[in-house]
């Protein structure tokens, strides 16, 4: 009998022109949860995919507790329980939850084949009651909450009886009381003989879920270790292949006049009282408890969301701004924090992805120039350090960290003075976050405003010259950098509004 559940040896995988996995190893004990990190682009989507069946692959040899085992599509692997859950749920919004859980594997009456929906019904409400959840199986998908859609991933998993069970990011788009709630499943499934491939960006999910965590580079296996026996700096090190010293490389920035005022603003419903300053050179961060109003405020600025109270003021004019392309005439850009829905162009090249915005510069009497649009379009990929073949492959073909380096080019190509960046390193590996880091620290250098919207205290630490803490709509306090602590920022993320009206 095999001392693991699931073994790899020498997987091999290749696209036309990629090799997508190159000789990796794996290993999945009983009970196990196991971390399985690296950077975008490390060969971890393909993985996944040749687990679960959807990819053979060309080399190499997968074991099932010994047994050696070969899927031909995914149907085979979930037949020998496995199971994916995805950043990105794939559900059908507009079937019910029962209908979600069993889609593929429905109970059938033998002989009428007429569908048994009591039973669906009952068996889902009893997965859903052991996993905590506290909604009906009736339920639409599309009105659940991310959180929600994948508890109801999780049963989908159950219901097939899945032994071993990837989790792929799955705590990327969640608040940190929604984690909490995801790692106390993800240990109750593990009590109950589940082993559990948990993927990740975040060290805090690592630590306080995974027993052993893997590494890959490249495509490639670089090694596995204890948890405990590995230090931050060295698992760095090796999911980049690199020290990396500046994880926040922020340069000193001569720091000029204003040039964007916030008064009393105020959207009801949504925010209110809100006032601040950017000025030339700065780096001003928004953080706060999710849901604090933050995202809201900059769609204000940028004219998605119209402000009902107050004033926003550019270089010293009032301005009313009725969309976001009247804001980006008037020099303010917005990446936002759903890079994939509201950011990119999937389908379309990275060179037109780019170029979008400002895409009048290269046309005359209804007539593109192509010549001038794309070299455009590559001079800015090289200023962000795009890494793709050309400016033709599509955005949907990059990993995570160099779509959101596609969205920062796209603001690069408008005549800019302020820059808003909701979450602009969210769901993107290390490296990739000291790369957006140093091109947010340029772009202060040369006499942008940046406001940067960050969940992430590190990052609002090591990347701002000021911060204004939110709190159910409203600013409680605005920090200088170096009055600013984690103790601080969590104290202004805690106030009342009683205390936050005092401001």
């Amino acid at each position: 009998m095999s001392q693991y559940v699931l073994e790899l040896k020498g997987i091999t995988k290749t696209f036309p022109g990629v090799k997508a996995l190159n000789n990796v190893h794996f290993q999945l004990g009983p009970g196990e949860i196991h971390a399985l990190m690296g950077e975008n682009g490390a060969g971890k989507s393909t993985f996944i995919k040749v687990i679960t069946g959807v990819h053979a692959p060309d080399e190499g040899e997968i074991f099932l507790n010994g047994q050696k085992v070969e899927f031909k599509n995914p149907k085979d692997a979930q037949k020998m329980g496995i199971a994916a859950i995805y950043q990105h749920v794939t559900c059908y919004p507009d079937l019910s939850v029962t209908e979600n859980i069993f889609m593929g594997h429905e109970k059938i009456q033998k002989g009428t084949k007429r569908i048994l929906w009591k039973e669906m019904h009952a068996e889902a409400k009893e997965l859903l009651d052991q996993l905590g959840a506290n909604f009906d199986p009736k339920t639409l998908m599309g009105a659940l909450s991310v959180a929600q859609q994948q508890i109801v991933e999780i049963a989908k998993a159950l219901s097939t009886n899945a032994k071993i069970i990837i989790m792929d990011e799955p705590t990327a788009a969640l608040t940190k009381r929604e984690s909490e709630e995801l790692y106390r499943i993800t240990e109750q499934l593990r009590d109950r003989g589940a082993s559990i491939i948990f993927i990740s960006h975040r060290f805090e999910d690592m630590y306080r879920l995974a027993s052993r965590v893997t590494v890959f580079r490249d495509a490639k296996y670089i090694g596995s270790w204890g948890v405990r026996e590995i230090s931050n700096e060295d698992l760095i090190v090796a999911m980049v292949g690199r020290e990396i010293t500046q994880l926040f490389p922020k340069k000193p920035a001569r720091v000029g006049e204003e040039l964007l005022r916030v008064d009393k603003l105020g959207k009801t419903g949504y925010f209110e009282d809100i006032s601040f300053s950017l000025r030339k050179g700065e780096i001003l961060g928004l953080t706060g408890l999710v849901g604090a109003g933050r995202t809201e405020v900059c769609q204000s600025i940028f004219g998605i969301l119209p402000h009902d109270k107050g004033s926003v003021y550019l270089e010293g004019k009032e301005i009313k701004v009725k969309g976001p392309l009247e804001a980006m005439e008037l020099g303010i850009g917005y990446l936002p924090e759903d890079r994939q829905k509201q950011g990119l162009v999937l389908e379309w090249g990275i060179g037109k992805n780019i170029t979008l915005p400002a895409i009048g510069k290269y046309s005359k009497k209804g007539w593109l120039n192509e010549k001038e649009e794309a070299e455009v379009a590559k001079s800015l990929s090289e200023k962000v350090n795009v890494k793709a073949n050309s400016i033709f492959d599509l955005a949907s073909s990059l990993s995570g960290g160099n779509q959101q380096k596609v969205v920062v080019a796209k603001l690069l190509t408008a005549d800019l003075k302020v820059i808003i960046l909701d979450e602009p390193t969210k769901g993107v590996d290390v490296g990739a976050k000291s790369a957006i880091h140093e091109i947010m620290s340029d772009l202060a250098c040369q006499g942008y405003g940046v406001i940067m919207v960050s969940s992430e205290m590190p990052e609002v630490l090591g990347m701002c010259d000021r911060i204004a803490v939110m709190r159910e709509g409203r600013i409680t306090a605005i920090l200088n950098r170096d009055e600013a602590t984690q103790e601080t920022i969590l104290e202004a993320a805690m106030a009342s509004k009683a205390e936050a009206a005092a401001v």
